[in-house]
């Protein structure tokens, strides 16, 4: 069973079985909910809110020194362990802090929930011994990334990209309008299924909490997907390979974040400036990178070469008209802080806009 959590509009809740969706309730309140899990006994049950606050463990050298990728000095003070390993990949997540004062509303009907499954049997689960007939925490934006292999595409695609992933799975029988808090439990209860058949994994600290995934490993990192309409299976993508980065444009065979290592865009250009001069193929290829505006500003005509040298040594057309040369534009290259609100809006909120909580 997986639970979406709203202060405002109550939990969401979605059974699912062998990859089927059995059922969906929205608005359910807490003994709603305790009643649920009373009457179907599911194996387990994976809801979309921290259980308690933080402890704070960050603040604790020693404890950050344990971690693989230890945090930088000062940063990430009021995440929870769980929450710093999805943040450290580029999966945005708000903190729990340890100061109840400074949590979020949301939070506190979290907590909430997880006592109304406790009153149906189901203990919380810290990441030690069996996890059947308990309950856990789940993020359900994090496991769209893990199942996907990239990054949300942004909030306008936001139900589209969900249900793209949840497809991916071959999760069965999701009504064809169900809002994307029913979305948000569908895919909180898979991740249960899936953690109890052993097809998964949890981030974090058994003294803190744990925030329970869909698949054995995450990546260290991760990049964002193609929009659902930008083709391939409904535009989810996986994630470049480690073994396939991506590299600078001008050749030189270095790893980049962006198109360009610095100063070797400018570099590229005269080269291809000064062969364009003589060829075609390097005219192409300024064209690709929407540099040809280079070439025409310094008085090179389209067409070919020797249409161009044609044109230099004779301004006039055929037709006895001036020519004039052609101008493109230059191509440009390049989700709460609020309290309240349900699990899908926390998770593109945060560091990227597309984060958590």
């Amino acid at each position: 069973m997986g639970v979406d959590v709203s202060l405002g509009r109550g939990l969401d809740v979605a059974l699912v079985e062998d990859g089927r969706v059995l059922g969906t309730w929205a608005r359910v309140g807490n003994e709603g909910l305790k009643e649920l899990l009373t009457e179907l006994r599911p194996d387990a049950v994976g809801i979309d809110a921290p259980p308690r606050p933080g402890l704070g463990l960050l603040r604790d050298e020693e404890e950050r020194r344990r971690l693989a990728v230890p945090p930088a000095p000062g940063r990430h003070l009021d995440r929870r362990i769980a929450e710093y390993e999805l943040s450290r990949r580029g999966i945005g997540s708000h903190q729990t802090p340890k100061d109840e004062s400074r949590l979020f509303s949301w939070m506190t009907a979290g907590f909430e929930a997880f006592i109304a499954a406790a009153g149906a049997g189901y203990e919380v689960y810290l990441g030690e011994g069996s996890a059947r007939g308990s309950a856990f925490e789940v993020f359900p934006y994090a496991s769209y990334v893990a199942i996907a292999g990239c990054l949300s595409p942004g909030r306008r695609w936001r139900l589209a990209w969900r249900r793209a992933v949840l497809d991916q799975t071959g999760l069965l029988d999701l009504p064809d309008d169900a809002r994307i808090d029913t979305v948000d439990a569908a895919c909180a209860a898979l991740t249960a299924e899936r953690f109890l058949h052993g097809a998964g994994s949890w981030v974090g600290h058994p003294r803190e909490g744990v925030i329970v995934l869909p698949v054995p490993e995450l990546r260290d990192a991760y990049h964002r997907c193609a929009p659902p309409d930008a083709g391939g299976t409904r535009g989810v993508r996986r994630a470049r390979a480690a073994a396939d980065p991506r590299l600078c444009e001008c050749g030189c065979g270095s790893p980049v974040r962006r198109r360009f290592l610095p100063g070797h865009d400018a570099r590229l250009r005269a080269r291809l400036l000064t062969e364009a001069r003589a060829g075609d193929a390097a005219r192409r290829e300024l064209e690709r990178l929407g540099w040809l505006h280079f070439l025409e500003e310094q008085g090179v005509q389209g067409g070919s070469s020797n249409e161009r040298s044609e044109a230099a040594a004779d301004p006039m057309a055929s037709d006895g008209t001036r020519q004039r040369p052609i101008t493109r534009q230059r191509p440009i290259d390049g989700d709460k802080g609020v309290q309240g609100g349900s699990g899908n809006e926390r998770s593109e909120a945060a560091a990227d806009p597309l984060a958590r909580r």
